[in-house]
């Protein structure tokens, strides 16, 4: 839809300077800039409508694997965490200014510009997942801080390597506390493992009834990170856009 609204824009600027300094008006450049108009109106719509699936989604698998429904990536509308068919929090995606939105939705192919998460858990919790600024202009990693109650307690980094890239291999590492976890894909629709060390201790992969829900477990004995681990696994997928 931003690229739409883009266009328009640009349309109706040429055309009127075009008018105002040439004296010249064409019937066939104005049906143009009318035909953006009623793509984006159409857009717009189809976005709100996803907006609704999101806000809507009500799992129907009763089974105690997390889920989440994620079909608009770029606007701040909320997002849902269930465990099973019990609901455990809220998120969303937020930006510091309201142009890194227009940017986002214009330029960006996956979205992973200026993306900041929120989540708001039953229980009161607050968790901020915050990306970093680059500090080297030409890094290709990108890093975001896990903070709550205004304190750092972990960290997300994408692993871009050459390895992975020859192997079309997708990853991301989460340093929580003082523990290294690792998140690893094979690419679009497979399944994400999630490694401590050198046991798998949870994967979560696309339900197989719905393209846009995503289903979430661990092993026994991290039910105190779950959470964590469910959003990192969120965050892996608006960056390889699973």
């Amino acid at each position: 839809m931003g690229r739409m609204l883009l266009f328009l824009f640009v349309g109706a600027i040429g055309l009127t300077l075009r008018f105002i300094i040439l004296d010249k008006f064409e019937w066939q450049q104005l049906f143009l800039v009318l035909l953006f108009l009623v793509t984006a109106i159409a857009f717009w719509f189809i976005h709100r409508w996803m907006l609704k699936k999101d806000v809507n989604y009500e799992p129907t698998e009763s089974d105690h694997r997390w889920n989440t429904y994620m079909r608009e990536r770029f606007s701040t509308g909320k997002k849902y965490l269930y465990q099973g068919s019990e609901k455990k929090g809220e998120y969303q995606r937020f930006y510091d200014h309201w142009w890194q939105h227009m940017i986002n939705e214009i330029i960006a192919e996956k979205g992973i510009w200026y993306l900041n998460l929120s989540l708001q858990m039953i229980d009161g919790d607050f968790i901020y997942f915050i990306q970093q600024k680059k500090k080297k202009k030409f890094r290709v990693s990108e890093t975001w801080h896990i903070l709550k109650d205004d304190q750092l307690i972990g960290k997300i980094t994408t692993d871009f390597s050459m390895k992975n890239a020859a192997k079309s291999n997708e990853g991301l590492f989460l340093q929580l506390h003082d523990q290294a976890y690792y998140f690893k894909s094979l690419g679009v629709g497979s399944k994400t493992e999630i490694i401590l060390g050198d046991h798998v201790i949870g994967e979560g992969k696309r339900s197989d009834v719905g393209r846009y829900q995503y289903n979430f477990e661990v092993t026994e004995g991290y039910e105190d990170i779950e959470s964590f681990l469910m959003m990192t696994f969120i965050v892996f997928n608006y960056v390889h856009k699973q």
